[in-house]
């Protein structure tokens, strides 16, 4: 008897480290709602040296790379970090997992920080490989008017390297990724990540429960507007970003430090 092989919608990849962790989070959240299987786990020692190991708050962060099945909603999930050397022979092995499961899409989640206000709209932009996958994108809200190609003399960004690869093996594949304002790095962005969670739950016709993430959200916000109207640094700081200005160094640390420590025990 034959046994049928698994299917997946798409391949989404979240690398370790990114700003705000917002893809990291997006994706352990997908899979605390689910039931996921480790298809395979990366031989670590061929892509890194581990002669200089990250450390973030005072603990080791090793290199790994993960990938994982969602039964309940047929997605791919990947969480890595970015290779130090033999970087197509580990692009290629991503790719090949979603040609195998017939994953008609690749999705790479980025997120930058930046000196925005979080009372701005938050906006999700998409760099994609084909025109066919920008038509889909139309009527979502995803900002796609950019190209993927790395400026002369430049190092090629990983999330541009995933989609070219994926490209020349026919499949659509984009950098989807937020711009997050910069104090909000150590608790993350929870309207980021509702928005990206959002995206997907409708673009994957996913049942998955926003309520929880949501109420965060909405935490995270009232908790910054009950500082600013007690805190004169942190209201000067906010009201700066949202009219436009920049901060300097010795504004821009305290709105981080104040910030930060509101949600220490989050």
């Amino acid at each position: 008897m034959e046994v049928k092989k698994l299917q997946a919608k798409c391949l989404i990849i979240a690398w370790q480290g990114e700003f705000g962790l917002l893809s990291e989070r997006v994706l352990a959240e997908m899979e605390k709602q689910d039931t996921a299987s480790v298809v395979f786990e990366l031989e670590i020692e061929k892509y890194f040296s581990l002669s200089g190991i990250a450390v973030r708050e005072d603990l080791a962060n090793f290199p790994a790379g993960t990938l994982k099945y969602l039964s309940g909603r047929q997605l791919l999930i990947f969480k890595g970090s970015i290779p130090e050397f033999n970087q197509y022979d580990y692009i290629s092995k991503l790719i090949k997992a979603a040609a195998d499961y017939q994953a008609n899409e690749i999705i790479c989640l980025g997120s930058v920080g930046a000196m925005i206000s979080h009372t701005a709209p938050h906006r999700l932009m998409a760099v994609v490989n084909s025109d066919i996958h920008k038509y889909s994108l139309e009527n979502t809200g995803v900002e796609c008017n950019m190209n993927f190609d790395t400026p002369p003399n430049q190092k090629v960004d990983i999330n541009s390297f995933v989609i070219w690869q994926a490209g020349k093996c026919g499949i659509n594949a984009m950098s989807l990724w937020q711009v997050l304002p910069f104090y909000l790095q150590t608790s993350g962005d929870a309207a980021a990540e509702l928005l990206l969670l959002e995206f997907l739950r409708d673009r994957f016709e996913l049942e998955i429960d926003l309520d929880e993430i949501s109420q965060r959200a909405q935490y995270q916000s009232d908790q910054i507007q009950n500082l600013r109207q007690t805190n004169a640094q942190v209201e000067n700081g906010l009201s700066m970003l949202e009219g436009g200005l920049s901060l300097d160094s010795v504004v821009r640390n305290q709105l981080s430090d104040q910030i930060s420590r509101l949600f220490d025990n989050c």
